[in-house]
């Protein structure tokens, strides 16, 4: 947010690498504790592997005062007096977007409530008006020109034929037969290192009675899936929802809340919100980017430069496929679960937070909500991890 204000005010190149330095640094104490002493405490908290993040040795005086300038309004030389306002807004906004949960504001009715901050002298006028302009929500081109893609046909056939309980292995042999992206996945994975005894499969009845009904379905569904995901604006997306959706079907299996093959489906179509980025203008989709680099989650940055997030346009997508009320609730909450009351919404949030994606800020209001609404205990999960079949289908 520090960022995304100075962008608009008259700060010169090293006035804006200062404040960044002070954003990343605010919290650390640096004005008051040596840098190496904050590097050994935090490879102690976090761990001794994890790299430091970089502090300078000795810190400069500047930044020093900028830093001091933060905690006491008003004190300090002009420049760390107005570098300092502008760090103490950004982290008063961030503020409001942590308690969300709790009071469900948006970034407008939070920029609203900072604006006594102004009378009381914790940040300059000028900072407050550059950071309405920077959340000033860009259009987003309408569902027409999202280039949705049709819900796969593939897709569909096996919805079906796992919502029949008459059906067997046959019936899904044959909806793979059908596809051969399909049948060659499914057989690649019969014959990977994770089930290949020596002899190799080489018709899909046999693949799918060695992978067992569960391992085939997951192959099946992302193969029908993944051309949906097709964009090198998307490239790291369907990775990620192969993790989630093997991490939501643990979790429906663990709490008994709902059936793990519709969890494993939501946690696959969970980010599909993220084709409505497609069309976006090549400068907003630049500044977005920008923002992720420096740190930003990506849910945070599109609501403020978008007014909305992925999680609703995926949710407006799933609703013009047709898909079952539930699925399209789960998508559209998964990152405010306190919004919803559904077991798949709760498995997705709690999915992406094991996931370690760092979609959105950190909420153990959160946290506590998903775990409640599932009945589950953070010790019933904490040890949850990827399966190997969920890593090499994210791999192949």
């Amino acid at each position: 947010m520090a960022s995304l204000i100075s962008h608009r005010l008259p700060f010169s190149p090293e006035e804006n690498a200062l404040l960044y330095a002070a954003s990343v640094l605010h919290h650390h104490g640096l004005g008051r504790v040596a840098p190496k002493t904050i590097q050994r405490l935090l490879a102690d908290v976090f761990d001794e592997a994890s790299p430091a993040p970089a502090l300078p040795s000795p810190v400069p005086e500047a930044l020093r005062e900028v830093l001091n300038a933060y905690e006491i309004p008003g004190s300090g030389t002009p420049l760390a007096s107005r570098l300092a306002g502008v760090l103490r807004l950004a982290d008063a906004f961030d503020q409001g977007m942590e308690a969300q949960p709790i009071y469900g504001q948006d970034p407008g009715e939070i920029i609203e409530g900072l604006r006594d901050g102004v009378e009381a002298g914790l940040w300059p006028e000028a900072a407050l008006n550059a950071m309405v302009e920077s959340t000033r929500a860009q259009a987003i081109p309408p569902v027409e020109a999202w280039r949705v893609p049709v819900f796969p046909q593939a897709a569909l056939r096996i919805l079906n034929i796992l919502r029949d309980p008459r059906a067997g292995a046959a019936e899904v042999a044959h909806a793979a037969s059908l596809d051969p992206a399909t049948a060659g996945l499914v057989m690649r994975l019969a014959n990977s290192a994770l089930f290949g005894p020596p002899a190799p499969i080489s018709t899909l009845p046999a693949a799918i009675t060695r992978l067992g009904f569960a391992a085939t379905r997951k192959a099946i569904l992302s193969a029908a899936l993944s051309p949906v995901f097709r964009s090198p604006r998307l490239e790291t997306a369907w990775p990620h929802s192969l993790e989630v959706a093997d991490l939501a079907e643990q979790l429906a299996a663990l709490s008994g809340a709902t059936d793990p093959a519709e969890a494993y489906l939501a946690g696959l179509l969970h980010d599909v919100g993220r084709i409505a980025l497609l069309p976006v203008p090549l400068y907003d989709w630049a500044l977005l980017q920008r923002l992720e680099r420096q740190g930003c989650p990506p849910v945070y940055a599109e609501n403020l430069l978008l007014g909305t997030d992925h999680a609703a346009w995926g949710a407006q997508i799933a609703a013009g496929w047709r898909l079952p009320d539930p699925l399209v609730m789960a998508l559209r909450h998964h990152h405010r679960p306190e919004n919803a009351s559904h077991p798949l919404v709760f498995l997705l949030y709690l999915a992406e937070f094991l996931s370690a994606s760092e979609e959105d800020l950190p909420s153990i209001i959160r946290l506590e909500i998903s775990l409640k609404g599932l009945g589950l205990a953070w010790a019933d999960v904490a040890d949850c991890r990827v399966s190997p079949v969920g890593c090499w289908l994210a791999a192949a």
